[in-house]
């Protein structure tokens, strides 16, 4: 690689694994208005070393057909790279490991051009973006120089689909929407989207908190979970990056596995998480400050939520965070890096196998928007009514707030 730009400012990285349009989703990066900084595209094409035959030459003809569409693009503002790893380790490879090689390489890069300060953008190999992508992410990180990263707002394409796949990506959407406005309904700091393809964060955050995992599912969740841990962590709600809604098995979460599970399944139903999961915990989370002098506001906690805080020794992790910490606001830090998202998935799925089942996804919805007090227009009960409307909650005043503290 050439030395970069020394006004280097956006690394984008697009891992690409036996994906058959990855030049739609280049060409949608390309026609972006450019930022003021200079760019850098990385694209990491990748299988493990014992990939069947069939993906090898799909990953082949990509990477082929990737390295002819950039010639003739060469351009100082806005750089392609497009890497051959086609022989990692199969016990380490997928999607974390890929994305890894990646934003490890941007960061690099970025240190290289001396701006710490800059921003590794993920996107995958099967979306398309908003013209303003690249601007928005250059003028929110200008905006909010604090913010060690940010989730950006998605969308998945609901046009041209029949009817039980367009239901069950809108169904799919808005059981996201849903936790996400759980989360800020019960107080839980750092009610985000976690979205492996719309997701950004500063390379020197990237740096402290040990870059990305190499997890083979699940790997954006726990990135940011310790990204946001930094505290002012933000949403970027001026543009929007449109995933695929298309069916997969390649992984055992997100879009594709969740459409794949819907269109074999005979119910007509959409589970999703009963909203006391959200309600049982909501008035303890507004007393955590409390405990660091006293035990009372574990009085408040929902039955089940009570229960669940005894099996895993509440008692005994107040005692441990009282002695870490000098004031009320330091304990109540401390005790929401203890409980993030990922320990209130470790609830929900506790509730759930105990007493507090799964509920329809309209009908979930539509009880925790009576919760948070907003209305329902006529008619718009469906699941598409619904996700438009849960979509401009999240989009609403939630641009930036430092709810770490």
């Amino acid at each position: 690689m050439t030395p970069p730009h020394p006004d280097l400012g956006l690394v984008v990285v697009i891992p690409c694994f036996n994906e058959p349009d990855l030049l739609s989703t280049l060409d949608s990066v390309a026609q972006c208005e450019l930022p003021p900084c200079a760019t850098e595209c990385i694209v990491v094409i990748n299988h493990p070393s014992d990939a069947p035959v069939e993906i090898q030459t799909n990953n082949q003809a990509t990477l082929t057909a990737a390295r002819s569409w950039v010639v003739g693009r060469e351009d100082s503002r806005l750089v392609w790279h497009i890497l051959d790893y086609s022989d990692l380790p199969p016990r380490q490879a997928g999607v974390g490991l890929a994305r890894k090689i990646g934003m490890d390489l941007g960061l690099v890069r970025l240190l290289a051009a001396g701006k710490p300060k800059g921003v590794i953008v993920a996107l995958d190999a099967d979306c398309r973006v908003a013209g303003n992508y690249l601007v928005a992410l250059y003028e929110h990180f200008q905006m909010y120089p604090l913010t060690p990263g940010c989730a950006i707002h998605f969308r998945h394409p609901l046009e041209g689909l029949t009817e039980r796949p367009r239901y069950g990506i809108a169904a799919y959407e808005l059981s996201l929407r849903y936790v996400v406005q759980g989360w800020r309904y019960c107080g839980l700091p750092n009610g985000f989207h976690t979205v492996g393809s719309a997701m950004a964060v500063r390379a020197e955050a990237y740096r402290k908190q040990g870059g990305m995992n190499r997890r083979q599912a699940g790997e954006d969740f726990y990135f940011l979970q310790k990204i946001m841990a930094l505290g002012n962590f933000t949403a970027l709600t001026t543009t929007t990056v449109f995933p695929s809604p298309r069916i997969s098995h390649r992984v055992p979460f997100g879009t594709g596995r969740a459409m794949a599970e819907w269109m074999s399944r005979v119910t007509k139903d959409y589970l999703v998480w009963n909203p006391l999961v959200f309600e049982e915990p909501r008035h303890f989370f507004s007393l955590v400050e409390t405990l660091y002098t006293s035990d009372d506001a574990l009085a408040v906690a929902g039955s089940t939520f009570g229960r669940f805080l005894s099996s895993v020794d509440i008692v005994g992790r107040l005692c441990e965070m009282r002695g870490h910490t000098a004031s009320s606001m330091a304990f109540r830090k401390r005790f929401f890096h203890w409980f993030d998202g990922f320990r209130f998935l470790k609830w929900a799925h506790w509730a759930a196998a105990n007493g507090l089942g799964d509920r329809d996804v309209e009908t979930a919805a539509l009880t925790l928007l009576d919760w948070q007090g907003h209305s329902c227009p006529e008619g718009s009960s469906s699941v598409e009514g619904l996700l438009a409307i849960y979509d401009r909650l999240d989009r609403a005043d939630w641009s930036y707030r430092d709810l770490s503290r």
